[in-house]
């Protein structure tokens, strides 16, 4: 039976809290690659921080924050360019790694990249979904079994992921299984329920597709699989190395 103590750990996913740490080591679904079109930015919002989409001149997609370091203006109004996504406030041009990248003959080296503190994280695109890593340290290889193939959607809802997990757990089949940190597999449904903020989530609904190939976690003992790996998380973070 899990306290109340405990499921507020397992709510809170923001930035700094347990739960919020152990999921930022896994790579995450943001967006379905349809969504994100060559000349505009697409908004999404990942355990509570605002950030946005867009892709560069080769078509490869990255992620910034939604809000220029420079002003706060909302980078939803860039301009998409072939080096990155321009401010059009004072026009400072973010590459992909959220660094301004400045050129001109007045430079001794033609071209600066200034970090100025624009928060980016690493994106990988497979198999019809873009895919986050906002963990600390290199992003780790992203696993063979994101190449989906089958259909796919990207679900709004307006409670939090844990709850969604409960609520799959009432309603699933006994075969229902739990894999870390946030993935739910009943039946012939992959639901990855990726955390918006401590009050909503956003469901990657992967249907007819072999995400995972190994058995999982009972589903009904989702909340005691994951309250262990936060713990061993929080652990190994704080162990001398």
């Amino acid at each position: 039976m899990i306290t109340e103590e405990e499921n507020n750990l397992l709510m809170c996913t923001g930035k700094g809290t347990l739960c919020g740490d152990l999921m930022r080591r896994y790579w995450q679904p943001a967006a379905l690659s349809e969504e994100l079109a060559a000349d505009k930015p697409f908004a999404v919002q990942l355990f509570g921080e605002e950030l946005v989409l867009f892709r560069d001149g080769t078509g490869t997609a990255a992620m910034i924050g939604r809000y220029c370091a420079h002003q706060g203006v909302d980078m939803m109004y860039g301009r998409v360019e072939p080096d990155g996504l321009r401010c059009l406030y004072h026009g400072w041009l973010f590459d992909t790694c959220g660094q301004v990248l400045l050129r001109g003959d007045w430079l001794p080296e033609k071209e600066r990249r200034w970090d100025v503190g624009q928060p980016s994280y690493p994106v990988v695109e497979n198999g019809g979904v873009i895919y986050a890593f906002m963990g600390a340290g290199a992003a780790p290889e992203l696993p063979g079994h994101s190449a989906p193939q089958g259909e796919i959607k990207r679900l709004a809802r307006e409670h939090s992921y844990w709850q969604g997990i409960v609520g799959l757990n009432e309603a699933a089949p006994a075969d229902g299984q739990f894999f870390l940190p946030n993935l739910v597999r009943t039946g012939a449904f992959n639901r990855w329920l990726v955390p918006v903020d401590d009050k909503s989530h956003t469901e990657f609904l992967f249907h007819g597709v072999d995400l995972v190939q190994l058995a999982g976690a009972p589903l009904n003992n989702a909340g005691e699989h994951l309250l262990s790996a936060i713990r061993d998380n929080a652990s190994a973070a704080t162990s001398p190395s």
